[in-house]
């Protein structure tokens, strides 16, 4: 595992609860018995991606809960919260508070840095100068995963829309007070469910994604609101403390490790 990924472990996507008795009760329609995707939903999700994609500028705040699984099968849940800021094309900050752990990840257009502010360790590696670009770099070399990153790419990248199985639109509801269509989704090893607005862009509301592989089933939810403004550009360059220690990076693709 690279530094990049110790240092972010635990502190994106482990998965949430939603009570069964709480999802039982608000069950309006039941699934569809057909196994391939409701062409319309996918329509949705394309639609929610070229809204995401048209943001030059935003700031994203979501609350997050999670489960973890101990080896006796008990599940605890931790909530926390996630800010991410963008300016298009060459700038984003992050910011992960969740319980007993905190995460910044830095993009200015040149580097990219993840720091951990209550341990004081960060590492920073040359990027690409694009956001999406960057993406996809920090993930291949480094293992790193930007949270909620494959939102973005929905109806660029087939491959996501390919591993999709079956999908339906459950129907409207409120999030937040939000008027929201949602839609229910199953892919190999994952179910997941999100709520796209109705009035105004279609963005993501909330998400849902149950880690179907474990027999428990943890879950993970994002509950989220969006503004179409960012910082400026310098915003986005990191800026050691006088106390934090700077360490090296592993490079996974020259290596040959995996993620």
């Amino acid at each position: 595992m690279s530094v990049f990924r110790k240092l972010l472990a635990g502190a994106v996507a482990a998965p949430l609860a939603i009570g069964l008795g709480v999802a039982a009760q608000a069950q309006t329609k039941p699934a569809p018995a057909a196994a391939k995707p409701d062409p319309d939903a996918l329509a949705a999700l394309n639609k929610m991606g070229e809204a995401l994609r048209a943001l030059n500028a935003f700031t994203l705040t979501a609350d997050v809960t999670t489960e973890q699984v101990l080896d006796s099968g008990q599940k605890l849940q931790y909530g926390g919260d996630l800010k991410i800021e963008a300016l298009r094309p060459s700038g984003f900050k992050i910011h992960m508070d969740f319980d007993h752990k905190e995460r910044e990840i830095y993009y200015d257009g040149k580097s990219v840095t993840l720091f951990a502010p209550k341990v004081g360790y960060y590492a920073s590696v040359p990027a690409p100068p694009t956001i999406a670009a960057t993406v996809a770099t920090i993930s291949d070399k480094y293992g790193v995963e930007i949270p909620l990153a494959d939102l973005f790419q929905l109806g660029v990248d087939p491959a996501l829309t390919a591993r999709i199985q079956s999908g339906f639109d459950v129907g409207p509801e409120k999030v937040g007070g939000v008027a929201c269509e949602h839609y229910a989704f199953r892919q190999a090893a994952a179910d997941w469910q999100v709520w796209i607005r109705s009035d105004g862009p279609p963005l993501p509301c909330k998400m849902v994604i149950t880690t179907t592989q474990d027999q428990a089933q943890p879950q993970y939810t994002a509950v989220m609101t969006w503004d179409d403004k960012a910082p400026a550009q310098a915003a986005y360059t990191f800026n050691p403390p006088a106390n934090a220690h700077r360490i090296t990076v592993a490079d996974l693709s020259a290596s040959g490790a995996t993620k």
